[in-house]
Protein backbone atom coordinates (compact mmCIF):
# COMPACT_ATOMS: atom_id res chain seq x y z
CA UNK A 1 0.00 0.00 0.00
CA UNK A 2 1.20 3.30 -0.78
CA UNK A 3 0.53 6.91 1.26
CA UNK A 4 1.48 9.63 -1.30
CA UNK A 5 4.71 10.82 -3.63
CA UNK A 6 7.25 12.94 -3.13
CA UNK A 7 9.23 14.99 -5.52
CA UNK A 8 12.96 15.08 -4.76
CA UNK A 9 14.18 18.35 -4.35
CA UNK A 10 17.88 19.61 -4.75
CA UNK A 11 19.68 18.56 -1.71
CA UNK A 12 17.78 15.81 -0.49
CA UNK A 13 18.83 12.12 -0.19
CA UNK A 14 17.04 8.59 -0.42
CA UNK A 15 17.50 8.20 3.30
CA UNK A 16 16.60 11.46 4.68
CA UNK A 17 13.30 11.56 2.61
CA UNK A 18 12.62 8.10 4.01
CA UNK A 19 13.60 9.27 7.56
CA UNK A 20 11.03 12.00 6.93
CA UNK A 21 7.98 9.85 5.82
CA UNK A 22 8.97 7.27 8.98
CA UNK A 23 9.94 4.53 6.30
CA UNK A 24 13.14 2.36 5.48
CA UNK A 25 15.03 4.05 2.43
CA UNK A 26 15.17 0.15 1.34
CA UNK A 27 11.80 -0.29 1.58
CA UNK A 28 11.44 3.44 -0.05
CA UNK A 29 13.98 2.05 -3.07
CA UNK A 30 12.19 -1.16 -3.46
CA UNK A 31 8.66 1.14 -4.03
CA UNK A 32 10.24 2.84 -6.36
CA UNK A 33 12.72 0.32 -8.57
CA UNK A 34 15.91 1.77 -7.07
CA UNK A 35 18.68 0.32 -7.82
CA UNK A 36 21.05 2.37 -6.91
CA UNK A 37 20.24 4.53 -3.84
CA UNK A 38 23.07 7.00 -4.07
CA UNK A 39 21.44 8.09 -7.70
CA UNK A 40 18.83 10.58 -6.90
CA UNK A 41 17.86 13.22 -9.43
CA UNK A 42 16.44 16.34 -8.84
CA UNK A 43 12.40 16.25 -9.61
CA UNK A 44 12.02 12.58 -9.52
CA UNK A 45 8.71 11.79 -7.96
CA UNK A 46 8.86 8.94 -5.44
CA UNK A 47 5.93 6.61 -4.10
CA UNK A 48 5.96 6.59 -0.68
CA UNK A 49 4.87 3.32 0.79
CA UNK A 50 2.83 3.12 4.20
CA UNK A 51 4.45 2.61 7.21
CA UNK A 52 4.39 -0.52 8.50
CA UNK A 53 1.65 -0.87 11.32
CA UNK A 54 3.52 -1.36 14.63
CA UNK A 55 0.63 -2.94 15.89
CA UNK A 56 -1.87 -4.13 13.38
CA UNK A 57 -4.05 -6.57 15.42
CA UNK A 58 -5.56 -3.56 17.59
CA UNK A 59 -6.76 -2.06 14.09
CA UNK A 60 -7.10 -4.07 11.08
CA UNK A 61 -9.37 -1.71 9.61
CA UNK A 62 -7.56 1.65 10.36
CA UNK A 63 -7.41 3.74 6.84
CA UNK A 64 -4.31 5.22 5.52
CA UNK A 65 -4.69 9.13 4.77
CA UNK A 66 -3.97 9.39 1.25
CA UNK A 67 -1.68 12.79 1.64
CA UNK A 68 0.71 12.52 5.22
CA UNK A 69 2.40 15.94 6.08
CA UNK A 70 5.31 15.31 6.77
CA UNK A 71 7.47 16.40 9.81
CA UNK A 72 10.18 19.01 9.59
CA UNK A 73 13.06 16.52 8.39
CA UNK A 74 15.92 15.63 11.43
CA UNK A 75 18.98 14.73 11.24
CA UNK A 76 20.20 11.73 9.12
CA UNK A 77 23.47 9.64 10.34
CA UNK A 78 25.33 8.93 7.98
CA UNK A 79 25.54 5.20 5.25
CA UNK A 80 23.92 4.22 2.57
CA UNK A 81 21.23 5.91 0.52
CA UNK A 82 22.78 9.56 1.63
CA UNK A 83 24.20 10.92 -1.79
CA UNK A 84 22.11 14.32 -2.08
CA UNK A 85 20.00 15.04 -5.96
CA UNK A 86 21.62 17.96 -8.10
CA UNK A 87 25.07 19.70 -7.76
CA UNK A 88 26.24 22.48 -5.93
CA UNK A 89 24.52 25.86 -7.34
CA UNK A 90 26.05 28.91 -7.79
CA UNK A 91 23.87 30.60 -5.11
CA UNK A 92 24.78 27.96 -2.66
CA UNK A 93 28.39 28.59 -3.40
CA UNK A 94 28.38 31.56 -3.23
CA UNK A 95 26.79 31.57 0.37
CA UNK A 96 30.02 29.72 1.49
CA UNK A 97 32.29 31.93 -0.12
CA UNK A 98 30.84 35.28 -0.32
CA UNK A 99 34.39 37.30 -1.39
CA UNK A 100 34.63 34.90 -4.77
CA UNK A 101 33.19 36.90 -6.97
CA UNK A 102 33.58 36.06 -10.44
CA UNK A 103 35.67 32.60 -9.61
CA UNK A 104 32.33 31.14 -8.66
CA UNK A 105 31.74 31.03 -12.04
CA UNK A 106 35.25 29.61 -12.70
CA UNK A 107 35.21 26.90 -10.41
CA UNK A 108 31.48 25.91 -10.33
CA UNK A 109 31.69 23.25 -12.55
CA UNK A 110 35.30 21.76 -11.73
CA UNK A 111 34.30 21.57 -8.10
CA UNK A 112 31.18 19.40 -8.84
CA UNK A 113 32.65 17.02 -11.07
CA UNK A 114 35.19 16.73 -8.36
CA UNK A 115 32.98 15.99 -5.76
CA UNK A 116 31.26 13.71 -7.81
CA UNK A 117 34.03 11.57 -8.64
CA UNK A 118 35.49 11.15 -5.57
CA UNK A 119 32.11 10.78 -3.36
CA UNK A 120 31.71 13.99 -1.73
CA UNK A 121 28.18 13.78 -2.33
CA UNK A 122 26.21 14.49 0.98
CA UNK A 123 25.74 17.88 2.47
CA UNK A 124 27.48 16.91 5.37
CA UNK A 125 30.66 15.93 3.62
CA UNK A 126 30.02 18.40 0.74
CA UNK A 127 29.47 21.43 3.56
CA UNK A 128 33.03 20.09 5.54
CA UNK A 129 35.12 19.52 1.90
CA UNK A 130 33.75 23.41 0.68
CA UNK A 131 34.55 25.06 4.28
CA UNK A 132 37.98 23.79 3.70
CA UNK A 133 38.21 24.54 0.21
CA UNK A 134 37.55 28.44 1.18
CA UNK A 135 40.05 28.73 3.68
CA UNK A 136 43.10 26.92 1.77
CA UNK A 137 42.14 28.62 -1.57
CA UNK A 138 41.20 32.54 -0.29
CA UNK A 139 37.86 31.70 -1.00
CA UNK A 140 39.10 30.12 -4.98
CA UNK A 141 41.28 33.50 -5.52
CA UNK A 142 44.62 31.37 -5.28
CA UNK A 143 45.15 28.31 -6.99
CA UNK A 144 49.20 28.76 -6.24
CA UNK A 145 50.99 29.56 -2.70
CA UNK A 146 52.06 33.23 -2.27
CA UNK A 147 55.58 33.39 -0.99
CA UNK A 148 56.04 37.19 -1.14
CA UNK A 149 56.65 38.45 2.68
CA UNK A 150 58.26 41.01 4.27
CA UNK A 151 61.43 40.23 6.73
CA UNK A 152 59.28 40.49 9.45
CA UNK A 153 56.46 38.79 8.36
CA UNK A 154 59.17 35.92 7.62
CA UNK A 155 60.22 36.43 11.31
CA UNK A 156 56.96 36.08 12.74
CA UNK A 157 55.40 32.69 10.39
CA UNK A 158 58.81 30.79 10.78
CA UNK A 159 60.91 31.93 12.85
CA UNK A 160 62.98 29.07 13.75
CA UNK A 161 64.34 29.67 10.65
CA UNK A 162 64.35 33.14 10.79
CA UNK A 163 65.45 34.27 14.32
CA UNK A 164 65.64 37.78 13.39
CA UNK A 165 64.37 40.23 10.76
CA UNK A 166 67.97 40.06 9.62
CA UNK A 167 68.19 36.97 9.02
CA UNK A 168 65.26 36.77 7.14
CA UNK A 169 66.00 39.92 4.75
CA UNK A 170 67.75 37.42 2.12
CA UNK A 171 64.48 36.30 1.54
CA UNK A 172 62.58 39.10 1.51
CA UNK A 173 59.95 39.57 -1.37
CA UNK A 174 62.05 36.52 -3.16
CA UNK A 175 59.26 34.00 -3.53
CA UNK A 176 61.76 31.69 -5.70
CA UNK A 177 64.66 31.72 -2.73
CA UNK A 178 61.98 31.50 0.42
CA UNK A 179 60.59 28.57 -1.38
CA UNK A 180 63.76 26.31 -1.96
CA UNK A 181 64.72 27.72 1.60
CA UNK A 182 62.06 26.20 3.41
CA UNK A 183 60.84 23.37 1.38
CA UNK A 184 64.31 22.24 0.94
CA UNK A 185 65.01 18.29 2.20
CA UNK A 186 61.01 17.52 3.57
CA UNK A 187 58.15 16.60 1.40
CA UNK A 188 59.81 14.72 -1.06
CA UNK A 189 61.77 17.79 -2.15
CA UNK A 190 66.00 17.74 -2.68
CA UNK A 191 67.74 20.49 -1.28
CA UNK A 192 67.95 24.12 -1.14
CA UNK A 193 69.73 24.27 -4.41
CA UNK A 194 67.66 21.44 -6.34
CA UNK A 195 65.10 24.29 -7.06
CA UNK A 196 62.50 21.81 -5.38
CA UNK A 197 60.94 23.51 -2.55
CA UNK A 198 59.64 26.09 -5.25
CA UNK A 199 59.07 24.30 -7.84
CA UNK A 200 56.69 22.33 -5.81
CA UNK A 201 55.43 25.12 -4.06
CA UNK A 202 51.58 25.02 -2.55
CA UNK A 203 49.00 24.63 -5.85
CA UNK A 204 45.68 23.46 -6.11
CA UNK A 205 42.64 23.93 -3.83
CA UNK A 206 43.94 22.61 -0.97
CA UNK A 207 47.44 23.43 -1.30
CA UNK A 208 49.57 20.31 -2.73
CA UNK A 209 52.92 20.93 -1.45
CA UNK A 210 56.28 18.91 -2.31
CA UNK A 211 57.74 16.06 -5.16
CA UNK A 212 56.05 13.36 -3.30
CA UNK A 213 52.95 15.07 -2.94
CA UNK A 214 53.12 16.03 -6.49
CA UNK A 215 53.78 12.60 -7.56
CA UNK A 216 51.25 10.88 -5.66
CA UNK A 217 48.70 13.35 -7.47
CA UNK A 218 50.01 12.36 -10.56
CA UNK A 219 51.55 16.30 -11.33
CA UNK A 220 55.37 15.34 -10.73
CA UNK A 221 56.30 16.61 -14.20
CA UNK A 222 54.08 19.16 -14.49
CA UNK A 223 53.35 21.24 -11.65
CA UNK A 224 52.25 24.36 -13.28
CA UNK A 225 48.82 22.42 -14.27
CA UNK A 226 47.87 21.98 -10.48
CA UNK A 227 46.64 25.24 -10.72
CA UNK A 228 44.31 25.05 -13.66
CA UNK A 229 40.52 25.08 -12.34
CA UNK A 230 40.09 21.25 -13.05
CA UNK A 231 42.99 20.05 -11.76
CA UNK A 232 42.93 22.11 -8.84
CA UNK A 233 39.39 20.75 -7.67
CA UNK A 234 40.58 16.98 -8.48
CA UNK A 235 43.72 17.52 -6.49
CA UNK A 236 41.52 18.57 -3.67
CA UNK A 237 38.99 16.22 -3.94
CA UNK A 238 41.46 13.02 -4.32
CA UNK A 239 43.48 14.32 -1.06
CA UNK A 240 40.04 14.64 0.61
CA UNK A 241 39.27 10.70 -0.37
CA UNK A 242 43.03 9.02 0.11
CA UNK A 243 42.83 10.41 3.62
CA UNK A 244 39.75 9.14 4.72
CA UNK A 245 37.90 12.28 4.96
CA UNK A 246 34.55 11.25 3.09
CA UNK A 247 33.40 8.69 6.63
CA UNK A 248 34.89 11.74 8.82
CA UNK A 249 32.50 13.86 7.46
CA UNK A 250 29.14 11.30 7.41
CA UNK A 251 27.60 13.35 10.00
CA UNK A 252 27.66 17.25 10.86
CA UNK A 253 30.31 17.86 13.11
CA UNK A 254 31.04 19.27 16.40
CA UNK A 255 34.30 21.95 16.83
CA UNK A 256 36.28 19.65 18.05
CA UNK A 257 35.56 16.68 15.35
CA UNK A 258 36.03 19.60 12.77
CA UNK A 259 39.20 20.86 13.79
CA UNK A 260 40.72 17.59 13.65
CA UNK A 261 39.55 17.43 9.75
CA UNK A 262 41.15 20.89 9.41
CA UNK A 263 44.23 19.25 11.02
CA UNK A 264 44.66 16.70 8.37
CA UNK A 265 44.30 19.39 5.52
CA UNK A 266 46.86 21.92 7.19
CA UNK A 267 48.86 20.28 9.62
CA UNK A 268 47.88 22.67 12.36
CA UNK A 269 45.62 25.14 13.71
CA UNK A 270 45.89 27.68 11.25
CA UNK A 271 42.66 29.68 10.23
CA UNK A 272 40.34 27.68 12.98
CA UNK A 273 37.88 30.13 13.37
CA UNK A 274 37.74 30.97 9.70
CA UNK A 275 37.47 27.60 8.67
CA UNK A 276 34.59 26.60 11.25
CA UNK A 277 32.22 29.72 10.47
CA UNK A 278 33.00 28.37 6.46
CA UNK A 279 31.71 25.24 7.85
CA UNK A 280 28.57 26.88 8.92
CA UNK A 281 27.66 28.87 6.11
CA UNK A 282 28.53 25.78 3.99
CA UNK A 283 25.54 23.97 6.27
CA UNK A 284 23.08 26.49 6.05
CA UNK A 285 23.67 26.98 2.46
CA UNK A 286 23.08 23.47 1.48
CA UNK A 287 19.72 22.47 3.20
CA UNK A 288 17.56 21.05 0.91
CA UNK A 289 15.86 23.99 -1.46
CA UNK A 290 12.03 23.54 -0.49
CA UNK A 291 11.16 25.75 -3.64
CA UNK A 292 12.08 23.52 -6.03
Amino acid sequence: MTVGHHVVRRGESLAGIAHRYGVSWDKLAQSNGIHNPNRLRVGQRLTIPAKPDPNPSSNPRRPQSPNPSPASPSPVPGGPATAVAGDVTEAQLRAIMPDAGTQIATFLVALNSAMRTYNIDTNERRAAFLAQVAVESSQLRHTEENLNYSAKRLHHVWPRRFPTEEAAKAYSHNAEALGNRVYASRLGNGDEDSGDGYRYRGRGLMQTTGRSNYRAAGFEDNPDALADPQTAADSAARFWSDNGLNDRTADVLDRGQFNGVSRTINGGDNGSLERWQAYQRALRALQPDSSQ
